[in-house]
């Protein structure tokens, strides 16, 4: 699927948008984002604005200061590499600095013009919510295995939430069965956090709960929706390929520990 760098541009700014940082630096149309050391996505550098690729001495002294905000907090340097990187060699560069390339991950879209959500199981009740409640996060916590501090930070994440979003629960009998949240913005919802309980996967939940994120995004006014998937959730993949998502472009992260 060809897609432009405008397309590529949008979503990495509303996927920002939809997960946001505790704090973020700007160095020049680089974004530094910190929260704690969860998710990478919080707690990396986009290089996603025009910066001058002639200027080599220019770049390395930003990859500098970019490395010793990060060590001054204890936290892995962590760079988001998209086909939009400015400058387009940042790879490049960050490998030969001894980065490792971690996570790959397939972004993937799909319209909402013909999507009609399916009735699922009538036994299994639909809870959504317009914040996160106590009760969601415990329970993406607990399905996610979270430890008390990536909570806390969870907490945070998605308080902090500026767009419109549905924070979805299943749940049968009382039991939560699946959770997961949806952001809408520019007419494009994302979806993120998509987890089942352990005990209740491959019976079709996660298909469930994806359609009733997706009707929540249509009645709203999106008409496409994005999500993101690493390339080695091979199930997910599975999942996304027959609710119609096809993938539009690739991401990874250049990681480098402290020395």
């Amino acid at each position: 699927m060809s897609i432009s760098f405008d397309i590529i541009r949008t979503v990495e700014e509303i996927s920002l948008n939809a997960w946001p940082a505790n704090q973020t630096l700007v160095d020049e149309g680089w974004l530094l984002r910190f929260t704690g050391g969860y998710t990478r996505r919080a707690n990396s550098v986009n290089p996603i604005y025009r910066v001058d690729e002639n200027d080599a001495e220019s770049v390395i002294a930003r990859i500098d200061r970019c490395e010793q905000i990060y060590r001054r907090r204890n936290q892995p340097v962590i760079f988001k590499i998209t086909p939009v990187v400015q400058p387009g060699n940042l790879d490049e560069t960050l490998a030969q600095r001894g980065y490792a390339l971690d996570a790959p991950t397939g972004v993937r879209l799909r319209s909402l013009t013909e999507f009609s959500p399916s009735d699922g199981n009538s036994n299994v009740e639909i809870h959504l919510e317009p914040n996160p409640s106590t009760t969601w996060i415990e329970t993406f916590s607990d399905f996610s295995a979270l430890t008390e501090g990536q909570q806390v930070a969870l907490s945070s994440i998605v308080a902090n939430i500026a767009p419109l979003a549905a924070f979805v629960t299943l749940r049968e009998d009382g039991q939560a069965l699946a959770c997961g949240l949806a952001v809408l913005e520019r007419q494009m919802i994302g979806l993120y956090d998509i987890v089942t309980a352990p005990a209740a996967r491959g019976q079709g939940y996660g298909t469930q709960l994806l359609h009733a994120l997706l009707a929540w995004g249509k009645t709203h006014g999106a008409q496409h929706a994005y999500l993101q998937v690493m390339n080695n959730n091979l199930p997910a993949q599975r999942l996304y390929d027959r609710l119609g998502f096809r993938e539009i472009y690739q991401y990874w992260y250049r990681v480098k520990s402290g020395d």
